[in-house]
């Protein structure tokens, strides 16, 4: 069901060019929405996704749950040997690490590195990978203009229609100002950057930045705020001359976000509370005077949190979203849009590990490997009509492939959860898992991450018991093209015969 969030008819909008405050109104009209009972919507919680049960011989199949690295096997060095079943490595380029999300396009691969690790990383911002050769994917350059330099965390992404690929300062979480773009088109090793600091580069393009994403025609680059609520919109139809249309907030802690094939549709993720927003952002798309942007809907659900990003895709010709939760245990969900004021959820996606009747299993585990658990954070399909493969990269359970031909029945098909790389963070400077941790402050969310299994505390440097692949995986035909923060870019083949 689907519901106002308490917020949601209050957005204010400021334009770049006028300097003007606005309100954006809640455009879903009397009646549009239901109110929400026992604190959000439920799925199937005590069902987990059917599992695979033809490895292969050659294959290092998990032991126990599914997506699970016991608490014995990260202490006796067995997770150093990886896990796989369908999914075989074929080609590496490991670096220095890694960060949260990571992009790629034609036969390059674009591997941004941590901000923490400035000052001992030898390759330094966004790192060039050639790809032509997938069993042997070689180092080219580093891309050290300033957003890049400072770290991008979620918001690398390229345009592959426009041949763009850009990114905002995010340094450790949020950050401000600078947006950074380039021209992959021609050769793709070589990126030509296109806002250099001097060429009337007007400042500041990006308000907050933690998440981003470019509109589906490449002519705007949308920037989040995640715990400032903030969302930018960023006009690169000249894309050597960026420009602010409009920052906004939604009050509420915001994340990643896809949009319809128009345009005119932005489907945000709520961090807190979990869920989906249809926001209309026509205006935008129209370039009117003044722009604003109207709530259409927001749905929510209690049995998940911080909600990541959303895909759009299409089942015969119905609109739909896969929508992610990258913390409690919340899973993966397909949902039915076709009343966009009314999202139904109509399947869910957890691995076995992920269930709350074993929670236990999850905290003797978790405990010492930094924050975050066994959540999926960044998914991708291999189409967006009528998809039939989706591929997430998960925490601590790998990359894992699914069939989502029957978006009502999905089941997994194969996975690979790298060797985990214990003992050596101080090789990886670029990897956001191998660095200092901090201790995390307690929030709202801390009851109920602890009744599900989630660490909420973590110590100071994660024992480095499994990977963290974080980053979106690529279909490049049998084989998905992925970053995971120690293990660095990964070309992984499949080897299934589904």
């Amino acid at each position: 069901m689907a519901t106002k969030h308490p917020f949601a008819s209050l957005l204010c909008t400021l334009t770049a060019s006028a300097l003007i405050s606005a309100c954006v109104s809640d455009n879903a009209g009397p009646g549009s929405a239901a109110t929400l009972k026992s604190g959000g919507m439920r799925t199937n919680a005590a069902e987990s996704v059917a599992g695979i049960t033809n490895c292969a011989p050659t294959d290092k199949p998990e032991t126990a749950l599914q997506g699970q690295v016991p608490i014995t096997e990260r202490s006796n060095g067995r997770s150093t040997q990886g896990y796989n079943c369908n999914l075989t490595r074929v080609g590496q380029f490991q670096g220095e690490g890694s960060t949260w999300v990571n992009a790629s396009d034609d036969t390059c691969a674009y591997m941004a590195t941590a901000f923490a690790g400035n000052a001992t990383k030898r390759l330094h911002g966004v790192q060039v990978i050639d790809v032509s050769d997938t069993r042997n994917p070689r180092y080219v350059k580093s891309l050290n203009s300033p957003a890049f330099n400072q770290g991008t965390w979620e918001t690398l992404k390229v345009h592959s229609g426009r041949k763009l690929l850009a990114g905002v300062s995010v340094g450790p979480i949020e950050h401000v100002l600078f947006f950074d773009i380039y021209d992959i088109s021609g050769d793709c090793k070589n990126p030509r950057w296109l806002n250099p600091v001097g060429n009337k580069l007007a400042l500041p393009p990006n308000f907050i930045g933690h998440e981003g994403n470019f509109s589906p025609d490449g002519r705007t680059y949308w920037a989040t705020g995640a715990n400032s609520g903030s969302i930018t919109a960023i006009d690169i139809s000249d894309p050597t001359q960026p420009r602010m249309l409009l920052t906004t907030s939604s009050l509420y802690p915001n994340h990643g976000m896809g949009f319809s094939d128009d345009g005119k549709r932005m489907y945000l993720t709520s961090a807190s509370p979990a869920g989906i927003i249809i926001l209309d952002i026509s205006d935008i798309q129209e370039r009117k005077a003044l722009p604003q942007i109207r709530t259409i809907s927001t749905t929510n659900w209690n049995d998940g949190d911080i909600s990541q990003h959303a895909i759009p895709v299409s089942y015969g010709g119905v609109p739909h979203l896969i929508v992610v939760d990258e913390f409690g245990t919340g899973g993966t969900r397909i949902l039915n849009i076709a009343d966009e004021r009314k999202p139904t959820i109509i399947s869910h996606l957890r691995l076995a590990i992920q269930l709350p009747e074993n929670a236990q299993q999850r905290r003797n585990d978790l405990g010492n490997n930094g924050l975050f658990g066994y959540e999926a954070h960044y998914c991708t399909v291999n189409q967006a009509i009528d998809p039939t493969r989706l591929a997430c990269g998960y925490f601590q359970s790998g990359v894992r492939l699914f069939d989502i031909s029957n978006p009502l029945k999905p089941r997994e098909i194969a996975y690979y959860n790298p060797p985990a790389q214990a003992g050596k963070a101080s090789q990886l400077p670029g990897s956001e898992h191998a660095g200092p941790v901090t201790s995390t402050v307690p929030s709202v969310s801390d009851a109920r991450n602890q009744a599900v299994g989630v660490p909420t505390k973590v110590t100071l440097q994660a024992d480095m018991s499994t990977d963290w692949c974080s980053s979106p995986p690529r279909f490049v035909g049998n084989q998905l093209w992925v970053v995971c923060q120690d293990n660095g870019f990964m070309v992984l083949e499949y080897t299934g015969t589904e």
